[in-house]
């Protein structure tokens, strides 16, 4: 640990993980939970309908649960992603060298880059583990106050996230430019008056959250909205309303002509694949129903797969066109 640092402790292998030199009161959790409670008890008082952003900024690195949380969970404890050793012999050339970055090396703090080893990779899950303890904390205070003030029931609640970390999958940490179940798939909990609570595995994006939250509240969507309603999902969770996800990862121009990195990535991903290209022509094809850790990639298999490659790609052209935004720059009604 460099003697100069505020940082109470700070991991011997990567700066990025550290205890804050300031009580949990101060820290973004803190503050965020207390001004939505704050928001909520005004709108209440206001007698008027409120929408309420509560966007923690953890857990995000750099990995730095304030006080006691820092040590909720122990390294020794925590249970390693079985896909961390995964070669990635024939992945794309960015992620390879993604993988052979140690965390110490990164070129700024939001670089990709590999974990090194065992008791780095428990270090750093065991620090997020708290950061999303005292996340679940601030959810809990703000959900005891809707039930104080008596509007619990009546209060639409929405959980997620707008990506994951790969916290050593695939040997790679962080995120970006990768598009494994690790930096895809992230939480999604709606609770929704009059709905009775499910688990489904009907397919849904991000895009999906702004006609869900007004079908739900009976507002009329606008022209061209984008997404779908999960209105029946909720009713029914064997439902479903899209037959896949579409997936867009840019960089600028200038950035893929310094680096590795592909300018563009597109992904889809239906009920039974994942199907990845990028502007380098590099591509990956993932079984998700035989191959769920997307350790086998399919792209330059049998004839077999390469028949499931040819139609994955139709499905990426399709929901690319279909991604389309028609109604820009049409006329509207005032």
């Amino acid at each position: 640990m460099d003697p100069s640092s505020p940082a109470l402790k700070r991991s011997e292998d990567w700066w990025q993980i550290y205890q804050p030199p300031y009580e949990e009161r101060f820290h973004s959790t803190t503050f965020v939970t207390e001004r939505t409670i704050d928001f909520i008890e005004q709108a209440e008082q206001d007698n008027k309908p409120w929408l309420a952003w509560c966007s923690f900024p953890d857990p995000h690195h750099p990995i730095t649960p304030p006080g006691d949380w820092f040590h909720r969970h122990s390294p020794e404890d925590v249970e390693l992603p079985s896909t961390r050793n995964d070669p990635l012999d024939v992945a794309p050339e960015h992620l390879q060298n993604f993988r052979k970055i140690h965390p110490r090396d990164q070129r700024n703090w939001v670089s990709p880059c590999g974990f090194r080893d065992d008791g780095l990779l428990a270090e750093a899950i065991a620090a997020t583990y708290g950061a999303i303890e005292m996340v679940d904390d601030g959810v809990g205070k703000i959900m005891r106050r809707l039930t104080e003030l008596g509007v619990r029931d009546e209060t639409l609640v929405v959980f997620t996230s707008d990506h994951g970390d790969m916290m050593g999958d695939h040997g790679l940490m962080l995120k970006g430019f990768m598009h494994y179940r690790g930096s895809l798939q992230v939480p999604l909990i709606i609770d929704a008056p009059g709905k009775p609570a499910a688990r489904t595995s009907s397919l849904a994006s991000s895009i999906d959250l702004g006609p869900t939250l007004l079908d739900l509240a009976g507002i009329a969507a606008y022209d061209g909205i984008q997404g779908q309603s999960l209105s029946p999902v909720l009713v029914d969770p064997g439902a479903s309303v899209r037959d896949s996800v579409l997936v867009e990862d840019d960089i600028a121009p200038i950035v893929s002509t310094l680096t590795p990195i592909p300018a563009k990535t597109r992904t889809v991903i239906t009920k039974t694949h994942r199907y990845t290209r990028n502007s380098k022509g590099e591509d990956q094809l993932f079984d998700l129903r035989g191959d769920p850790d997307e350790l086998t990639d399919l792209s330059g298999g049998s004839s077999a797969d390469r028949s499931t490659r040819y139609q994955m790609i139709e499905q990426l052209a399709d929901a690319m066109i279909n991604a389309d935004d028609a109604y820009r720059g049409a006329p509207s009604e005032q």
